[in-house]
C-alpha cells in the first residue's frame, strides 16, 4: 500500500495541466444567439449552435447552410452583438462613443477600445476603464490648415487628450461629462482646457447628439463656449448617414461633416467630406474626410 500511497501524493503535488492541454469550452447550444467562431486554420465562421457532441459543434450558418466543425479546430469563440430579423442577422452598432470625430454621451465597455487613423495622417485611440469612465487621445503629423485663408499655418497639430464620464445611460437616452486638452504648437499655435456636458437622445440606429462645452484654461485662443450637434440614422444593416456640425472658439465659420458609417462587430470606417459653412450657411469644400478604426 505504501508505493500506492507515495504514487497518490506525487500525483497530487503535479501542477495543473496548461490550459492548451485541457479541454476548451465550446459554446452552448443555443437558436437565438449569434456566435462567431475562430478557427485554428481558416476564415472565421458566423452562426447559431444547434447541437453539439463530445468531438464536434453543429451551426446553422447566417445562409441557413449547417456547418460541422471539429472540436479541435475551435481556437475561441465569441458572441456577435445584434438582433435576428425577418431579413436575417442585424448587427449592433458598437462604435457609438462617437461619430465623426466628436464624442457622444455613450462610454465605451469596461477593457475595450479602439484605434482610428484620420486621412492616414492623423492618429487617435480610446479606452474604457468601466462601463462609465473613457479616455481617448490623438495627435495628428501634418500642419496647420486655416480653411478660411485657405492657406497652411505653418503650426504642428492638434494633439489632444479626452476624459469621459457617463452620467446616466438607458436604451433612448445618455448624459455624459467630460474635460479636452487640446494643443497646436508652431506660428498661430495654442492651446485649450474644455469642459463639456454631452446629451445623446435616441436608440442604437437613430440618434441625435447635442454637446456644450467652455474653456477652464486657454491661450492664443478666445474666451468662447464650444458646442456640437450630431446626428446618425440607421439606412440598412451596416451602413448609417452620420453628420456632425461644430462652433469653436477663435473661428468666425461653422463646421461640418457629413457621410456615410459601414461597421461590423470590429471595423467601422467613415466616409465623407469636411465643409466650412459662413454666416449665411453656404457651404465650402475643405477637404474629404476618410477615417478607419478597429475596436477591441
Amino acid at each position: 500500500m505504501r508505493p500506492l500511497f507515495v504514487w497518490l501524493v506525487a500525483a497530487a503535488a503535479l501542477p495543473p495541466r496548461p490550459a492548451s492541454a485541457q479541454a476548451k469550452a465550446l459554446p452552448p447550444v443555443d437558436s437565438n444567439t449569434v456566435i462567431v467562431i475562430a478557427r485554428t486554420k481558416g476564415a472565421d465562421v458566423s452562426g447559431r449552435v444547434v447541437a453539439t457532441d463530445d468531438t464536434s459543434l453543429t451551426l446553422l450558418t447566417m445562409k441557413s447552410k449547417r456547418v460541422v466543425l471539429p472540436s479541435r479546430t475551435v481556437e475561441s469563440w465569441r458572441v456577435r452583438r445584434g438582433t435576428l430579423t425577418a431579413r436575417g442577422f442585424r448587427d449592433t452598432d458598437l462604435h457609438t462613443s462617437r461619430l465623426f470625430f466628436g464624442p457622444t454621451a455613450r462610454t465605451l465597455e469596461r477593457h475595450t477600445g479602439y484605434a482610428a487613423a484620420y486621412d492616414v495622417v492623423i492618429w487617435a485611440g480610446a479606452y474604457g476603464v468601466s462601463d462609465r469612465v473613457m479616455v481617448s487621445g490623438g495627435f495628428s503629423m501634418m500642419e496647420g490648415w486655416d480653411s478660411a485663408a485657405n492657406k497652411v499655418t505653418g503650426a504642428k497639430g492638434p494633439a489632444w487628450l479626452d476624459a469621459r464620464v457617463g452620467i446616466f445611460r438607458s436604451s433612448k437616452a445618455a448624459v455624459a461629462l467630460g474635460a479636452l486638452l487640446g494643443t497646436v504648437t508652431g506660428p498661430g499655435g495654442g492651446s485649450l482646457g474644455n469642459a463639456y456636458a454631452v446629451a445623446t437622445l435616441g436608440s442604437n440606429d437613430h440618434a441625435v447628439t447635442l454637446l456644450g462645452g467652455y474653456p477652464f484654461s486657454r491661450e492664443n485662443l478666445a474666451n468662447e463656449p464650444t458646442f456640437m450637434i450630431g446626428g446618425e440614422t440607421r439606412i440598412s444593416s451596416r451602413l448609417k448617414l452620420m453628420t456632425e456640425v461644430w462652433r469653436v472658439p477663435s473661428t468666425t465659420a461653422t463646421h461640418a461633416v457629413w457621410g456615410v458609417r459601414w461597421f461590423n462587430d470590429r471595423l467601422v470606417v467613415h466616409v465623407g467630406a469636411l465643409d466650412r459653412l459662413d454666416s449665411h450657411l453656404r457651404a465650402f469644400p475643405v477637404a474629404p474626410w476618410l477615417d478607419v478604426g478597429f475596436r477591441w
